[in-house]
């Protein structure tokens, strides 16, 4: 039995050491859209001035 407890706490480790690198790139994923975000919101205030200049 000591064996398999060994087992199932190497198996849970892999499994939170997976579920953490998804973490990190969800993470990475999410930085990205925010400067996405920010370069639209920039473009389209230019836009807008542009537009009420007009």
């Amino acid at each position: 039995m000591d064996i398999d407890l060994k087992e199932e706490i190497r198996k849970q480790d892999g499994l939170l050491a997976e579920y953490l690198r998804v973490i990190e790139i969800q993470k990475g994923l999410i930085q990205e859209q925010k400067k996405m975000i920010e370069y639209l919101e920039d473009h389209i205030s230019k836009i807008t001035d542009i537009i009420s200049d007009i």
